[in-house]
């Protein structure tokens, strides 16, 4: 069992795949979120030193607990409690946790 602090929403792409005769990718159609899923969110990394290209940026990671099921994605978004969208992440990981039937997101 989880204690909710948050939501998270796959990302679901239609469309798009390769072009047959050049072989290059073809851009998906249309891009859309999945139905809101119940989350326990906690921060793993928050950086806000962090550079790139000499820029400052700030760096975030997340560890995302979720009840088992079946679930497949690349990219999703994370809502806190309120509604605030925390930003649209790429899944690094997904670990099952069989022994308290929850999947572990790493983003």
């Amino acid at each position: 069992m989880i204690i909710p602090n948050g939501t998270i929403q796959t990302k679901q792409k239609a469309g798009g795949g390769i072009d047959p005769e050049t072989g290059y990718a073809v851009p998906p159609v249309s891009v859309g979120w999945g139905e809101p899923i119940p989350c326990q969110f906690s921060a793993t990394r928050f950086d806000w030193q962090a550079k790139l290209r000499g820029e400052p940026v700030t760096q975030k990671s997340f560890s995302i607990l979720i009840e088992e099921q079946e679930f497949q994605a690349e990219q999703i978004r994370l809502t806190d409690r309120s509604g605030k969208v925390i930003g649209d992440f790429p899944i690094k990981q997904i670990e099952p946790l069989e022994a308290v039937c929850q999947l572990r997101i790493i983003v």
